[in-house]
């Protein structure tokens, strides 16, 4: 509870597919009091209803009316930086759904308008709250792999046609498996592993033939000279994509496969199986000799409602956010990166400063 012993009082604006996650949940934390729900789409009033609060169609009219602690915000890209920056100036604070902005501009531009009226900017990366994911990154920072020598990512999913009909924005640049999708998975690797120094993009729609992007394949250089490939596509079925594999989201149909690789010089780690692969004997290392293959017991965990959870803390003034704005940029920062590879077709510096 809140240092006055009153739950945080929380809303949400929007609520899609993910957003739609995140109300469920903060409906029913008891560090929190869910007091109302903001979309333009009014056949949501419904869902208020059955989750016990009021329903707005304009966010402004919910935002002056209600007494709110912070706000849930998941909405189209475009829409992050001016609504988020119309509740900062309300005093609001903020969970974000990622990206934290379509350009860095905005990004910085909300960042700003945070800071401006002291409240605190959470980017809902919410990867970071898995604890396959902080077991991951562990082992890898404590050497338990060794030197890493390189990653593979693979994701590939099918996104049915009512995906694009529910969001026609997901049609346009900006709605892709770019900064929809890999956004998460340039995330995760500098999470996992560390900061991004160049990348090299190619993307296509020759399959669905839409404004944006469908497959995306990616080259990324870290700043130790480690490097990694990511091969993406939001139109071929596979068991190889994360959301599918962890268990994360009701929403997706349950697969098991690997969809990364963590090469590292004692040993390689598959994930999410988790299966570490080294030499028993470190005087016999080599090709010629057996490999051990050992199952580590570590398993997944939903990661949402640790991030609620995380959210009404750092509103308390309990935790620092785990995804700051300043945090998220520098991930968009390298999204940036990846388009501008794309567009000019050849490998682009990463900057993270202005």
């Amino acid at each position: 509870m809140s240092k006055n012993n009153k739950p945080v009082r929380l809303a949400s604006i929007g609520v899609g597919m993910i957003g739609h996650v995140h109300a469920e949940i903060a409906a029913g934390m008891e560090e929190c009091e869910y007091v109302a729900l903001c979309d333009e789409d009014q056949s949501k009033a419904k869902m208020a209803q059955e989750l016990g609060v009021k329903y707005y169609s304009d966010f402004r009219e919910m935002i002056e009316k209600e007494i709110l602690d912070g706000v849930i915000i998941s909405l189209p890209n475009e829409l992050h930086e001016p609504v988020g920056s119309t509740c900062a100036g309300r005093g609001l604070h903020i969970m974000m759904e990622k990206p934290i902005a379509p350009t860095v501009e905005a990004a910085e531009k909300l960042i700003r308008s945070a800071h401006a009226n002291q409240v605190e900017l959470l980017i809902a990366h919410h990867r970071r709250f898995n604890p396959m994911v902080v077991a991951t990154r562990e082992m890898i920072r404590n050497g338990e792999l060794g030197d890493i020598v390189g990653i593979s990512v693979l994701w590939s999913m099918y996104k049915p046609s009512e995906y694009f009909v529910a969001g026609p924005w997901r049609k346009k640049r900006g709605g892709g498996p770019l900064l929809i999708n890999t956004i998460h998975e340039m995330d995760n690797l500098r999470f996992i592993y560390g900061e991004i120094e160049r990348v090299y993009a190619e993307a296509s729609n020759k399959t669905r033939k839409f404004e944006v992007e469908d497959t995306v394949c990616v080259t990324v250089r870290f700043t130790d000279g480690v490097l990694a490939s990511v091969l993406m596509s939001d139109t071929a079925p596979s068991l190889w994509a994360y959301e599918a594999t962890m268990g994360e989201n009701k929403f997706f149909f349950p697969t098991k496969g690997d969809t990364y690789h963590f090469l590292g010089s004692k040993a390689s780690l598959t994930f999410p199986g988790m299966v570490k692969v080294y030499y028993a004997d470190p005087a016999k290392m080599g090709w010629q000799y057996p490999l051990t293959t050992e199952h580590l017991d570590i398993k997944s965990a939903d990661p949402y409602p640790e991030q609620v959870s995380h959210f009404c803390r750092v509103i308390r003034g309990e935790e620092n956010p785990r995804t700051s704005g300043e945090d998220a940029l520098r991930t968009l920062r390298v999204l940036s990166a990846l388009i501008e590879s794309v567009e000019k077709r050849k490998p682009i510096t990463v900057e993270y400063s202005p």
